[in-house]
């Protein structure tokens, strides 16, 4: 008799939040910084798929999700009041790229399909 309930990993399907196969850049966030959440999440995009910044101008970050309230989920109203442990994760699609969150300040990136590959 085999177990079937492990399946290959080739053999998974992939949901709507995972990036298949694909390249994880990281980058930190510091809440305590001047920097705002939604710059650093969309200036990382625009580094790992080659495109300029700008092009992401006509479809503006904050019009698909509200980094406010990603920002008070995971790092508190107040500098380095983070709301819970480390592996408290929000993690949503922008430009064809998966964009995971981490309550640490650990943002991860991953490009979920072919539109958003950077072309070298």
């Amino acid at each position: 008799m085999t177990d079937e309930s492990q399946a290959d990993e080739a053999d998974r399907e992939i949901g709507p939040f995972e990036a298949p196969g694909g390249t994880i850049t990281e980058v930190r966030y510091d809440p305590a910084s001047d920097r705002e959440l939604a710059v650093v999440i969309v200036q990382a995009i625009a580094d790992q798929t080659g495109r300029e910044i700008k092009s992401y101008h006509e479809s503006p970050l904050h019009e698909s999700i509200d980094v406010g309230a990603i920002e008070t989920l995971l790092f508190g109203t107040q500098p380095n009041q983070s709301t819970g442990p480390a592996t408290q994760t929000i993690s949503f699609q922008y430009q064809g790229v998966l964009v995971t969150i981490h309550a640490d300040g650990l943002i991860e990136l991953a490009i979920t399909d072919n539109s958003g590959r950077r072309q070298d």
